[in-house]
């Protein structure tokens, strides 16, 4: 289960293909670059732990989704344990 997200804000190059696989999660903010959507109204590069986004009901699968979709691997999922599930090097 991918417990905790981040995105590198300098590789992410507001290509939108996170937002188009999981647009409840992700979105460009003002300077084309990935953010976090999380409760409350924050949204930031992270990192974020899964129970403090808005959607808490995202699937594993479209976080996956959006991680992967990135050409520049800028997003990076971790586990319960803090190992890296995506990307892996």
């Amino acid at each position: 289960m991918i417990k905790k997200i981040i995105v590198d804000r300098n590789l992410c190059i507001g290509a939108a293909s996170c937002v188009m696989a999981a647009g409840t999660v992700f979105e460009l903010d003002g300077e084309n670059k990935a953010v976090i959507i999380q409760r409350d109204g924050i949204k930031n590069s992270g990192p974020a732990e899964r129970d403090v986004l808005a959607d808490g009901a995202v699937a594993d699968d479209a976080l996956l989704a959006a991680a992967q979709s990135c050409p520049t691997r800028a997003i990076l999922l971790f586990d319960e344990n803090e190992k890296k599930v995506y990307p892996i090097d």
